[in-house]
């Protein structure tokens, strides 16, 4: 399963480094299947970022911050995406 967090420098700016450095610590846990996150240039959200998208998912989260990692998690695994879930990602998105 793949997660993509904006590595651009607004998100930057707003802490995406410490988003996938708090994921990596999430997933370090073991995980019904393989987990991938990877850094993307910009979703082309940049006032509400940092943005996390889970396409298996179908989930755009924003705002996330370091301390959001369980909930993408949680997300990841089938849970309800919260409120913070506010935009739907394209059919034609491709990472």
């Amino acid at each position: 399963m793949e997660i993509y967090v904006c590595n651009n420098i607004d998100c930057k700016n707003r802490g995406s480094e410490r988003v996938v450095q708090a994921l990596k610590t999430e997933f370090s846990q073991p995980t019904d299947v393989a987990v991938h996150i990877h850094k993307y240039l910009c979703f082309s959200a940049c006032n509400s970022g940092p943005n996390v998208i889970i396409p298996d998912r179908r989930c755009w989260l924003s705002a996330v911050s370091e301390d959001d990692a369980g909930i993408v998690r949680a997300v990841l695994e089938g849970a309800a995406p919260p409120a913070s879930c506010k935009r739907k990602i394209r059919p034609s998105w491709k990472p």
